[in-house]
């Protein structure tokens, strides 16, 4: 791993690479397990794809990095 890459820069390839998964998953019809509240919930591929679109539609001050 190259060491001149800021953090910043480390965190937004993984969320990238993360929603990448997230859509790929959703497009092939599989559903994904994630961690929310403190209990095991299973997303639908309908589910990951709301949930892409909602964080996707955030503002950069929210949270959402640009891409």
């Amino acid at each position: 791993m190259r060491r001149d890459v800021s953090i910043e820069d480390r965190t937004r390839a993984i969320q990238r690479a993360v929603h990448s998964a997230l859509r790929e998953h959703a497009l092939l019809g599989r559903s994904v397990s994630i961690w929310r509240d403190g209990k095991i919930v299973r997303l639908s591929p309908a589910e990951i794809l709301a949930e892409l679109d909602a964080e996707t539609s955030k503002s950069p001050a929210e949270g959402n990095p640009k891409k």
